[in-house]
């Protein structure tokens, strides 16, 4: 009985060696850090620990993970999977002095959404793995964990080897090219940073009509919602709504008459706002004309309804 649960033991240790050393350790820990970290420990990871230059950060971390605060040397002796989740300005000093260790066999991930694996100079030097893993996720907070439908993007060689710990944190990913990660980088400012710019552009435009803050946001959110649903549902294309994609020529005239600091944004998103409903089909090649010369600033407020 006791040679059968050795083997028994012993056919399960070979099958998932891979995936039983999975020992994973966080250098950084602000928001990115503390999230996914916590988020592994949901998927049943282990979590050794965590390294922060701020004491207080790591003991949150790690009670947030069940795991330890460590100094830098006993995070990457103990850690099989180490994540660089700090600003990304501070990713290629600490990767520098990480060189200074034996990191064979380890696999060293950053997680920024602009740099490259390349940051990672002299990687195969040290027999290492290295990546860059980057979800597409705003963290708000420390306790954003809830990443079961998130997208990552990877980027490095022998992606492969890390197909282990993906497919155990459930972790849904696409490829990417390193060339790509800036552009894919700018994508993802635009749907998540500036989001919140066109936001606070909407704030101040309805805090003028008299709304206070709290009014804005009540108002403000369900209608982003309703837009961002809309696009879950139908697709970018199918979810523009509004004046442009109605062709109502003098709501527009209406809209820039009333804008200052803000009608050149206005102008430049209303362009490609018509390129969307010149897709969809829907208005007149005279309709467009029109408002594709408003929107240029072709003419002005008093002569755009003699065009």
């Amino acid at each position: 009985m006791l040679l059968f649960i050795w083997l028994i033991s012993f056919w399960n240790g070979t099958i998932i060696r891979g995936v039983k050393k999975m020992n994973i350790g966080f250098i950084g820990a602000g928001k990115v850090g503390c999230s996914f970290g916590h988020y592994l420990k949901q998927q049943g990871l282990p979590i050794v620990g965590y390294y922060s230059s701020s004491r207080s950060s790591s003991f949150y971390a790690a009670n947030l993970t069940r795991s330890s605060p460590l100094d830098f040397d006993e995070l990457i002796k103990k850690s099989d999977y180490i994540f660089i989740t700090t600003p990304d300005d501070a990713i290629s000093g600490i990767w520098n002095k990480m060189l200074k260790y034996d990191l064979e066999g380890k696999f060293i991930f950053h997680m920024s959404g602009c740099l490259s694996s390349s940051v990672f100079t002299g990687c195969k030097d040290k027999s290492a793995y290295c990546y860059s893993l980057h979800p597409l996720y705003s963290f708000a907070g420390k306790n954003s964990s809830n990443l079961e439908n998130t997208i990552f993007s990877i980027e490095g060689e022998n992606i492969e080897k890390i197909e282990p710990l993906l497919q155990k944190a459930n972790i849904h990913y696409f490829e990417i090219e390193e060339e790509n990660k800036p552009l894919y980088h700018i994508a993802a400012v635009f749907v998540s940073n500036y989001i919140v710019s066109l936001a606070k552009i909407a704030e101040n435009l309805l805090i003028k009509c008299g709304l206070n803050k709290s009014q804005c946001v009540d108002g403000i959110y369900p209608l982003m919602e309703s837009t961002l649903n809309n696009i879950r549902e139908s697709g970018i294309d199918s979810a523009l709504t509004g004046p442009i994609v109605r062709g109502d020529i003098q709501t527009v005239e209406k809209h820039l008459y009333g804008l200052d600091e803000y009608r050149e944004i206005y102008e430049n998103l209303g362009i490609i706002a018509l390129e969307i409903a010149k897709s969809r089909k829907n208005l007149s090649d005279d309709t467009i004309y029109k408002l594709n010369k408003i929107l240029r600033g072709d003419c002005n407020e008093k002569n755009c309804s003699d065009i």
